[in-house]
């Protein structure tokens, strides 16, 4: 993967804490997350997260560059999707309705890594309530890509996770440390083992 992606809604917060805790410094492929918030709790979140993460992140709004090291957030006013722009990876806003009726929706981001990386990407899906998740994961599933979950016996609400896992997308439901050890090894890498 060239990218990790991670959906989350309630209770996802906490369990996303535990991932980003979990995976190394050095470990520095891009990370996007979408986090079902309204728009004003989105930079509270993005400080949260830098903190957790101990890593740059940003807000990303219509055009920012997808970056190395960094991690990049939906913001609360529109679905964030990934474009190509020559060898380049950039954000795009988009305010379209998403069948899950979530603004921010989780599916626009996994749909748009499906395309836009050839389904080189890597998803996960934690905590929330509702199907928002599926189908971009089901895309980018059918493109190459892979898709985890949180597990049921960890997640708050397993309604989005679940969602993953009884269409037979996720390749492995775990909990929020594992899946931090997961990440590490689809990545490839035995430095981040």
């Amino acid at each position: 993967p060239q990218v990790i992606a991670i959906g989350a809604s309630t209770g996802g917060i906490h369990a996303l804490n535990i991932l980003l805790r979990a995976l190394p410094r050095e470990f520095d492929l891009p990370i996007l997350i979408t986090q079902h918030l309204p728009a004003n709790f989105i930079p509270v979140f993005a400080r949260q997260v830098e903190s957790v993460s101990g890593r740059h992140t940003v807000i990303a709004e219509d055009g920012t560059p997808i970056r190395r090291g960094s991690i990049a957030i939906a913001t609360g006013h529109g679905h964030m999707e990934i474009r190509r722009s020559n060898a380049a990876l950039v954000a795009r806003t988009s305010s379209a309705p998403a069948r899950s009726g979530c603004l921010p929706s989780v599916d626009p981001m996994l749909a748009s890594l499906a395309e836009a990386l050839d389904g080189h990407a890597l998803g996960a899906i934690l905590s929330g309530m509702g199907r928002d998740g599926a189908d971009g994961a089901a895309r980018l599933v059918a493109a190459g890509g892979t898709v985890l979950a949180q597990d049921q016996a960890t997640s708050a609400v397993w309604g989005m996770p679940g969602a993953v896992v009884k269409d037979g997308i996720a390749t492995a439901a775990l909990p929020p440390d594992a899946l931090a050890r997961e990440i590490l090894r689809l990545a490839g890498s035995p430095a981040w083992k």
